[in-house]
């Protein structure tokens, strides 16, 4: 089958994209011009440079594409504007191009944001959508917005929605794992709120590729939404994956609690002030990675494993002992 993955030089993307090239696919690869194709080193697909948010980039390059996985995003806690264009315009104009081209079906990668922050435990599918509204950050409202722009085309091309659980950790993570990785490594001091118990939904992210591609492949899968996060343990908690990665480098990480009753109110400010002044730049410190560390955030991939055959291919501790074998080859 030909198929075009957009993002596909990206953390997920590049998984992706290999796992697909494996199973015998033809794919094309959509990166965007000046980008790392470094994740995409010896991967026999071709390369399309284009950009989402222009729409005169995307002619002709769905031509032959049967399925389009749809991974470009900036993945941003800023508030810049340009986060919602790209990842809600970007999102409406590969899709209009995709209908135009007649592609079979369109995968959208989404995330559980959409449904806010609560304490989920075990929440599947169903769970409300949440309401955006003023200050509803750029990425969440960009997803919000893009999932009621599939369903309202659910007659005009397949749609699948993907919601992976909240933390996906592995190989090509330059940004969470590594980051994880190398203040570990450092023996730098690392902090986390309150007990550092809370439950958090994860993947691993060849897991993730296993099941966007059963997600593409899967006939029943049009018109539906999964969760696609590993259940083997059910769930972790930030100290669980810091200690699990501090292990496997063999060394004990210098972990320290901040409640959150001091955290909260110093992040709101923060997210205000980079809200009216610095919109563009990533704060250090945000009320969504406080609200991330004090609620159960777990999600069950029941439905994916029940309807369109998503398995855990590689467990927990393997898929640590992956990442930080990925990591330690960077640095040679």
């Amino acid at each position: 089958m030909k198929v075009l993955v957009t993002g596909a030089n990206g953390f997920i993307g590049s998984n992706l994209t290999k796992l697909l090239v494996r199973e015998g696919h033809v794919v094309k690869a959509m990166v965007l011009s000046g980008t790392d194709l470094s994740n995409l080193e010896d991967t026999n697909c071709e390369i399309i440079y284009a950009d989402v948010t222009r729409p005169e980039m995307l002619l002709g390059v769905l031509k032959e594409v049967e399925l389009v996985f749809h991974l470009a995003a900036i993945p941003s806690l800023a508030w810049s504007h340009q986060i919602y264009k790209v990842n809600y315009e970007g999102t409406k104009n590969i899709l209009h191009e995709a209908i135009k081209s007649n592609v079979r079906r369109f995968v959208f990668m989404s995330s559980l944001v959409v449904h806010g922050f609560s304490d989920f435990r075990n929440a599947d599918e169903n769970t409300p959508l949440l309401k955006t509204g003023f200050f509803t950050r750029p990425y969440i409202a960009s997803k919000i917005k893009c999932e009621e722009l599939l369903s309202k085309f659910k007659t005009k091309i397949e749609t699948v929605i993907i919601r992976p659980g909240f933390n996906i950790y592995g190989p090509n993570d330059r940004m969470t794992s590594k980051e994880m990785l190398e203040r570990l490594e450092q023996r730098r001091l690392m902090g986390y709120v309150n007990k550092g118990d809370k439950q958090l939904g994860y993947v691993y992210a060849e897991n993730l590729a296993f099941g966007l591609l059963r997600a593409g492949m899967t006939e029943n899968a049009s018109g539906n939404t999964y969760i696609i996060a590993d259940y083997e343990p059910a769930c972790i908690t930030l100290k669980n994956l810091l200690g699990s990665f501090g292990e496997e480098l063999k060394l004990k990480p210098k972990l320290t609690a901040v409640p959150s009753l001091v955290l909260m109110p110093l992040a709101f400010m923060v997210d205000v002030f980079h809200f009216l002044f610095l919109r563009k730049k990533m704060p250090l410190i945000s009320t969504y990675i406080v609200n991330t560390s004090t609620h159960d955030l777990h999600f069950s991939s029941e439905k994916a494993q029940r309807e369109i055959g998503y398995r855990q291919m590689v467990s927990f501790r393997e898929g640590v002992k992956r990442t930080v074998s990925w990591y330690l080859s960077q640095k040679t």
